[in-house]
């Protein structure tokens, strides 16, 4: 089992580095990001561990979290498209002419912390919640204040759909989780 952390060569924090994607041969992926991390790139290639069903056997395997893609962290002078192209199980790097166009930090450090225990992306893992389903809430701002209802389940980082009780109907609503809290 492979760790991100594990393979990341060292440079000075003052070098300025960007994500690229790379486009790998099919299910070659791995073995690009072994090639590749011995010419000295930091690799990122995201796995999920994946059940797999075949003659009724199941077991668990890790997959590429991006079929056919992994990601350098390139400085400028490490943008040696010429060599991450001819490298073993490489296709080319993603680009639109002569433009490659670097991935924001965010977005792989979002994947980064979605890895579970065993350097997996977690994709079952739901937002962490302020409140559990069923519990008794109040909007506290925005066209519904002062609403009562009930907590049903997250929806995304920052959102809540809440089922209120409005004119003796029930109505599911979403709402920013910011608005709402606990009534005691």
């Amino acid at each position: 089992m492979h760790f991100f952390s594990s393979h990341i060569s060292r440079l000075p924090s003052s070098v300025l580095r960007s994500w690229f994607a790379v486009r790998t041969k099919p299910r070659q992926e791995e073995l690009a990001r072994v090639q590749l991390e011995q010419q000295g790139f930091e690799v990122y290639l995201p796995l999920v561990n994946t059940r797999i069903t075949h003659a009724r056997k199941v077991s668990w395997q890790p997959r590429p979290f991006f079929s056919g893609y992994l990601f350098v962290h390139l400085s400028k002078e490490q943008q040696q498209w010429t060599t991450i192209r001819s490298t073993i199980g490489v296709l080319a790097p993603v680009c639109f002419g002569d433009f490659y166009p670097p991935l924001p930090d965010a977005a792989i450090e979002l994947l980064q912390s979605r890895h579970d225990e065993n350097g997996y992306i977690n994709v079952d893992s739901k937002p962490a919640s302020p409140f559990r389903p069923g519990d008794t809430v109040q909007v506290n701002d925005g066209s519904m204040k002062g609403l009562e209802g009930i907590f049903l389940e997250m929806r995304g980082q920052e959102r809540a759909m809440v089922l209120l009780n409005w004119m003796q109907k029930g109505m599911r609503v979403e709402t920013r989780t910011e608005n709402l809290s606990i009534v005691t």
